[in-house]
């Protein structure tokens, strides 16, 4: 009599391959992700490999394989990137790929196990075509935009990506609604650091920031945040807003925390030449603990174009200052609507109606302790674990293969 015996199939080697040109806390999605990664990662795979310019996580179980700059223009650089990406997979061996997840962030790669999404150019063109009086792209960014946007399509085609990590709903619903069916969408939303972005800090550096910026007692202060990006993050109709409050008689400010000296001298020429008072406009430029500055802010003031999940609100939103966002993608993961903040529409001057408003009644100062959908380095670290469990799963299901013969003895 035989009798049917299992013999577990050997379990392959796990390899995790990323890739990413910047993963580095200068990329704000990624902050969490390094956070997370040194306690996620060697308790799920034999070996992470990491292919781009830079990586800021550094283990004995990870791989880095650099991609060496050569210019500084981001867009020939991006180009250049998928090439050199694309090289280095063609010599690679079959069993590699059955060996590896590959994770990529966005679509440098047509094929992969896992898109971590912090981006979506296809939604972006769409967000300009539909308001071209206020967000105008450079003709170099649509010519970018039109190669990213045929990327993006070959990700979407049936089969070349089955797990896709979104930092926001905002941030998929183009993914899901231009999408084939059987795609896995996941949500992953930013996380902050609670040590630096709470009331005790801003309670502890209000005073001494507003002294150090000459911000005056009765003045109401609006913070706006980016490193650049000023047309898509709406710096224009900020300045508009606050050029239009001030001349009703309102003592209102905007702090500008970011940009290079070259973007903000761009900035400052084209509202000269627009006619754009920009005398209530601090310029504080690129600035470290940024917890600081913005605990010199009454508000935070954000009329975006475009977002994915902005850490910028996220934080600001941690600090207690009340939030003005307008309908971009990741404003439904923080803002709630007279809790912490309101929603601004597109025109200037219904922002400045809103704004208005919230001065009069006094709701412009009122703190509050809503942050929404953000996540604390804890939940971060717990859902992304969850989520390459899952993409472990698809990648190589439990297998076991019977055989109806008993092993022979010797």
């Amino acid at each position: 009599m035989t009798t049917a015996i299992d013999f577990p199939i050997p379990t392959p080697m796990k390899r995790l391959l990323v890739i990413d040109s910047s993963v580095s806390p200068r990329s704000p999605a990624m902050r969490g992700w390094l956070a997370a990664a040194k306690e996620i990662l060697p308790t799920r795979f034999d070996e992470v490999e990491v292919w781009g310019f830079e990586c800021d996580l550094k283990a004995p179980w990870l791989k880095f394989k650099k991609c060496s700059p050569v210019t500084s223009r981001w867009a020939i650089q991006s180009i250049f990137y998928e090439r050199w990406i694309r090289r280095q997979l063609r010599k690679l061996p079959l069993n590699y790929f059955e060996e590896t997840l590959i994770q990529c962030t966005g679509t440098h790669i047509p094929v992969c196990d896992v898109r971590y999404i912090h981006f979506w150019n296809t939604a972006y063109a769409e967000a300009a075509k539909m308001r071209p009086q206020f967000l105008r792209l450079p003709l170099k960014d649509q010519v970018l935009q039109y190669f990213s946007r045929k990327a993006e399509s070959n990700a979407l085609k049936s089969g070349n990506t089955r797990d896709w990590w979104c930092v926001s709903r905002g941030i998929a619903q183009p993914i899901i609604r231009d999408a084939p069916a059987g795609i896995q969408i996941s949500y992953l939303p930013n996380s902050y650091n609670p040590e630096r972005f709470n009331h005790e800090t801003r309670r502890r550096h209000r005073e001494t920031m507003r002294e150090m910026l000459n911000f005056r007692p009765e003045e109401i202060i609006l913070a706006f945040s980016a490193f650049g990006h000023f047309e898509r993050k709406g710096l224009r109709q900020a300045a508009e807003v606050i050029d239009k409050l001030r001349k009703r008689g309102h003592p209102v400010k905007l702090l500008l925390l970011g940009g290079r000296p070259s973007a903000i001298c761009d900035f400052q020429k084209t509202m000269a030449e627009q006619g754009v008072n920009i005398d209530g406009i601090k310029f504080a430029g690129l600035v470290d603990e940024m917890e600081k500055y913005l605990s010199a802010a009454d508000a935070f003031f954000m009329p975006s174009h475009f977002e994915a999940f902005s850490l910028a609100e996220i934080e600001a939103a941690a600090l207690g200052l009340r939030l003005y966002l307008t309908s971009h993608p990741g404003h439904e993961m923080i803002l709630r609507e007279e809790i912490n903040g309101r929603l601004l529409p597109w025109n200037p001057d219904g922002m400045v109606d809103i704004l208005e408003e919230e001065i009069f009644t006094g709701r412009i100062l009122a703190p509050h302790h809503e942050i929404g959908e953000a996540l604390v380095p804890e939940a971060f670290t717990t859902a992304m674990g969850g989520l390459y469990d899952k993409a472990i799963t698809h990648k190589w299901p439990t297998q076991h293969r019977a055989s109806e013969n008993p092993a022979t003895p010797y």
